[in-house]
């Protein structure tokens, strides 16, 4: 059990140094988290949900807690877990708006371990069709794209390329591993920003009442989409 010991030493002293120096660069990324779990909550409460919809609504705070295990495993410098939750984070977060009107996707992901795959999602979700969908009701959608779906993509590679084990994202061997570095540190805060921003655009297109009454909540969200 030493090395368990000799790791949370290691990783406590990380978490230290991170705390020490991150409250500036953490902060939108707390306020667009909590703007997150805001939505979640106010679409918990909602009236005249659909059996499948309130059963979604709580996945909200499941990418909540994700995104906050990420940023916590950034700051014990644990990066590959940092971005392997994250990219959980991600594909939830796209999940509660593909399946919101999708009733029977959400019963098979459910009840009969359909699974869901991403880039069909992003597909969906990018549909003239969709948009059209949501101008009827009367949601903010124009005729540019909900979300960069392009950017969306990048990063979901990404991420994979952390869940499949690409050499290029080991760590192991490295003389600085599972070592503080700032350099790391502020790319992974950056990943998990960026995540943040697209599904904040998707829940804006998708649920812009909530998203009203989530900004009337916590304002300083208005600076940051």
């Amino acid at each position: 059990m030493q090395i368990l010991t000799e790791l949370d030493s290691k990783f406590g002293e990380n978490l230290k140094t991170f705390l020490a120096q991150g409250h500036m660069d953490c902060r939108e990324i707390d306020v667009k988290a909590r703007a997150i779990a805001a939505i979640g909550q106010i679409a918990s409460e909602a009236e005249g949900l659909q059996p499948n919809q309130s059963e979604i609504a709580p996945i909200f705070h499941e990418v909540f807690s994700d995104l906050i295990l990420s940023v916590y495993f950034t700051g014990c410098a644990l990066d590959r877990p940092a971005q392997s939750v994250l990219r959980r984070a991600f594909e939830l977060g796209v999940a509660i708006v593909y399946l919101w009107d999708l009733p029977h996707a959400f019963w098979g992901w459910k009840d009969d371990d359909s699974d869901l795959n991403f880039n069909d999602m992003l597909e969906h979700l990018s549909k003239k069709c969709y948009k059209s969908f949501l101008s009827s009701l009367n949601s903010p959608c124009t005729e540019d794209n909900l979300f960069d779906c392009s950017e969306a993509r990048r990063l979901y590679r990404t991420l994979s390329n952390t869940i499949h084990g690409k050499i290029s994202t080991h760590e192991s061997k490295l003389p600085d591993r599972f070592v503080y570095n700032p350099e790391d540190w502020k790319c992974n805060l950056d990943l998990i920003g960026r995540v943040q921003t697209i599904l904040l655009q998707l829940f804006h297109k998708r649920f812009p009442n909530y998203y009203i009454e989530m900004s009337q909540k916590i304002p300083a969200i208005n600076t940051m989409i």
